[in-house]
């Protein structure tokens, strides 16, 4: 996607948006929090952040905190909803299962094969029309069913997003064939009840068989060239981050941060998710990694 340099003619200011586009004969909702301070005229950074599994855009909002530190960084803040069963079904609103097409995960969204990598498409395009966003500086985050999400994104639409963090969620896209080398950075704790650490079969009727963390981020590194060692970038308490080196090119790395212990959380805040560890602060690494990490 070429690189926009200006924008004129964009009227929305700072504030939170509720935004709805059509897709599919459906009318699919997302949230966007717009900073103080945002000039509508300049190309903005703008990350995608997609919720779990029976969750939304909201709840997103408040799980990982992403509005209030795009307004002391300067960003964009971007929550899609994913469809429920009853919304796929054409037959009302249920909230309890929604979810996004992700490849091994998750629930009806995933069953129905709903085309929801054609649904951000649509999103960007509507986003594109309303705020200044930076298209060499769109990265997707995404938690559990989110997390599979953002993998998708990254093997499907790396032309534009950046990079992805996906946390606790694994790569299940196949095939994969990204147009480019795409950064990941992939957050998750080592006793992860729902989406296993380790990989697994465990998801019943919502979802199929995914891999492990580990191999995850190893599939990107061999993605990317990577050739060199893997080396340790952060390290507090429960918390490890490594990342593979000589990637080609270097910024491209494939980095895993491991929570040993840590359960089915977003790292980072202690009171959500059974008390995820305040030894790591997902929120925050991701930003700190898609920050080094424009398209090029």
């Amino acid at each position: 996607m070429p690189e926009r340099t200006a924008c004129t003619g964009l009227t929305e200011g700072p504030g939170t948006y509720d935004w709805t586009v059509e897709h599919d004969g459906r009318t699919r909702h997302y949230r966007v929090h717009v900073p103080p301070g945002y000039d509508a005229t300049r190309p903005t950074a703008a990350v995608v952040a997609f919720h779990g599994f029976g969750s939304n855009e909201v709840e997103m909002e408040g799980l990982m905190r992403l509005s209030m530190l795009a307004d002391t960084e300067g960003f964009l803040a971007v929550y899609p909803r994913g469809l429920s069963a009853s919304e796929i079904n054409n037959n009302g609103s249920d909230g309890t299962s929604r979810g996004w097409n992700a490849g091994a995960c998750c629930g009806p969204a995933w069953t129905a094969k709903v085309d929801d990598v054609g649904f951000v498409d649509t999103l960007l395009a509507d986003l594109d029309t309303r705020v200044c966003v930076d298209t060499r500086r769109t990265f997707a985050t995404g938690f559990s069913n989110g997390g599979f999400f953002s993998y998708q994104l990254a093997c499907q639409r790396a032309s534009r997003f950046a990079a992805v963090a996906p946390v606790a969620g694994m790569e299940g896209a196949t095939p994969c064939t990204p147009s480019r080398p795409v950064p990941v950075l992939h957050l998750h704790g080592t006793a992860d009840p729902v989406i296993r650490y380790q990989g697994g079969s465990n998801l019943g009727p919502f979802g199929g068989t995914y891999p492990s963390a580990e191999a995850s981020v190893r599939r990107w590194a061999e993605r990317n060239g990577c050739t060199g060692p893997t080396v340790e970038t952060y390290q507090q308490g429960d918390s490890t981050c490594t990342a593979a080196t000589g990637c080609s090119p270097e910024s491209a790395t494939a980095s895993l941060c491991t929570v040993q212990g840590g359960q089915h959380t977003w790292p980072g805040f202690t009171d959500f998710n059974h008390g995820g560890t305040p030894h790591l602060d997902a929120t925050r690494e991701a930003w700190k990694f898609f920050q080094a990490r424009p398209r090029p």
